[in-house]
């Protein structure tokens, strides 16, 4: 496999690093603002009734704000 190939696979590796550092950077600046909020999965595979159920489940187990 020559360098090419590895090219792609570093750029996604990085790209994901960014989503990630800026996934940090939002949560932590909602959590200064001191605010009640939920959090949720990512639904990979969509939004369909299994799905909105998975979600109101994990809302009722983080209770009421």
């Amino acid at each position: 496999m020559g360098r090419r190939a590895h090219r792609p696979l570093l750029e996604e590796a990085r790209e994901h690093a960014q989503r990630v550092d800026l996934e940090r950077a939002e949560h932590a600046e909602l959590a200064g603002l001191d605010l009640p909020t939920y959090e949720l999965e990512l639904l990979p595979e969509g939004v369909d009734l299994a799905g909105l159920y998975r979600l109101a489940r994990d809302l009722r187990k983080q209770g009421p704000i």
